[in-house]
């Protein structure tokens, strides 16, 4: 048999044939009488030399497959992804933008910390001043009501404004003021004599705040910041779970999220790394794939992917000859500027949720859209009979909410259809049970679902949408 480098591969010595080809040559020396019994010194010897040779075959084995993609671990598959211009995704945590509620003028460094209600440790990635420029919300009062006055303020560019009557009061100016507000972007609550909270419906997006009507009040401000969290790793953070404030703050009075935060992930595995090869390798320009790349490399990106409509007719949303990057995590800048280093020229970059002005080399603006994904949340049911021949667990019904939970966020992505059977995976991985009848529901809102809205079906999820699985949302009884 041939060894060694032959055209199908590295083949290695096995330890046997060294064994037998270094006898015949250690007799061939000394004589065909020789003893190479293993008890006897010469064969003791001849068979540690064997050892030792086939120890350096195996590593020419190990250097030879460290060359080859399909066998190649570690760092070695890393090398080999550099020669074609991929790089392992590295582990990320959550990241969540939050509203820090206080006293205006108050500086929130760096570092900040804030924590879920489940006891994960989130940290502020950059330094946060509250003030008008960059708010996710702020409360105001009328604080003087005069007939003729005319009350106004100017949000995102946008003035709102109401000329009072001599039958206003206060609390009716407040109501006119917040009722000129866009629904589709503004929430807001009016509080009476407390005045009235206005803050972003996305959780996601700052505006900024001009108001100098000396008869009104900004009685505090919500400063846009993004928390990090201290641990990277799939960790799924819900709307208002990021409500706790660890490091006090002179001038800080909350933190809370209007919006679920974006998941982050672990290290992408070997398993990973080979499987997304061959699409991230792709080195062509303006199309969906060399996009896609480009998104992949930039800091905090967790997911990409490009769309595009070719035709001369809205489809799925988007307008004639578009196409739209729908990206998860990252700065919108910095995506913005990618999407517009590596577009096709002539061709709109299209977005549902961000719009971003990037100028170019010669100080022309030009405006580039692309989405972030929209949560569709799901709502799970789960009825179970136990198994007498086997032990269910004291804590066995929170086990399994935690167990779909954790299912979710290590299969559920973007654009993927949530398999109805397939939640059975991690419900049995809890022992002890028999029997398990699970129904599901989805909405893009949080509003719960009536009892004829739960259904045994599969989920089908939009290309722009995620299936968003939380424990506060899985009900598990005894049948």
């Amino acid at each position: 048999m041939e060894y060694g480098l032959t055209e199908k591969g590295f083949v290695a010595k096995p330890l046997h044939v060294i064994l037998d080809e270094e006898r015949a040559a250690y007799r061939n020396t000394f004589g065909e009488d020789i003893d190479l019994s293993n008890d006897s010194v010469d064969g003791a010897y001849v068979g540690n030399q064997a050892i030792k040779l086939a120890q350096l075959w195996e590593l020419l084995e190990g250097l030879w497959m460290s060359a080859d993609v399909d066998s190649a671990r570690g760092i070695y598959l890393d090398r080999l992804a550099a020669f074609v211009n991929v790089q392992r995704q590295a582990a990320s945590g959550t990241t969540v933008n939050a509203a820090l509620w206080g006293e205006a003028g108050t500086v929130v460094h760096a570092g900040h910390l804030a924590r879920l209600n489940g006891g994960r440790i989130f940290r502020l990635t950059r330094t946060v001043a509250i003030d008008a420029g960059s708010l996710l919300g702020f409360t105001f009062r009328v604080i003087e009501a005069l007939a003729g006055a005319t009350y106004s303020f100017q949000i995102s560019g946008s003035i709102v404004s109401h000329t009072a009557t001599g039958a206003d009061t206060e609390e009716t100016i407040q109501a006119a003021l917040i009722r000129q507000l866009d629904a589709a972007i503004y929430e807001s609550e009016d509080n009476g004599e407390d005045g009235v909270t206005v803050y972003s419906r996305e959780g996601i997006r700052p505006f900024g705040l001009a108001l100098d009507d000396p008869r009104i009040e900004v009685v505090s401000m919500g400063a846009f910041g993004v928390y990090e969290a201290e641990e990277p790793g799939p960790l799924f953070v819900p709307a208002g779970a990021l409500n706790t404030i660890v490091t006090n703050v002179n001038g800080l009075d909350s933190v809370v999220n209007y919006a679920t935060g974006i998941t982050g992930r672990n290290a992408e595995s070997d398993t990973e790394l080979r499987n997304n090869l061959d699409g991230r390798q792709r080195q062509a320009s303006g199309n969906e794939i060399s996009i896609r790349n480009e998104l992949l490399k930039l800091s905090g990106v967790q997911f990409a992917r490009v769309y595009s409509n070719r035709t001369m007719q809205v489809h799925n949303g988007r307008p004639p000859k578009s196409y739209e990057a729908v990206v998860m995590g990252g700065d919108a800048r910095e995506i913005a500027g990618a999407i517009f280093e590596n577009g096709p020229a002539g061709v709109q970059a299209f977005g549902r949720t961000e719009t971003i002005d990037v100028r170019d080399d010669e100080g022309n603006l030009w405006e580039i859209g692309f989405s972030r994904p929209s949560g569709l949340f799901v709502w799970i049911e789960v009825d179970i009979r136990l198994n007498r021949e086997e032990s269910f667990p004291p804590n066995g019904l929170p086990l399994i909410r935690e167990s779909i939970e954790e299912w979710g966020a290590g299969n559920l992505d973007v654009g993927i259809d949530l398999i109805f059977q397939r939640l059975k995976i991690p419900v049995y991985r809890v022992p002890g049970i028999a029997w398990a009848d699970i129904r599901v529901a989805a909405a893009s809102t949080l509003e719960p679902p009536g009892d004829g809205d739960y259904v045994t079906a599969n989920i089908e999820v939009g290309e722009t949408e995620i299936a968003l699985i939380d424990r506060g949302r899985i009900t598990v009884r005894m049948a």
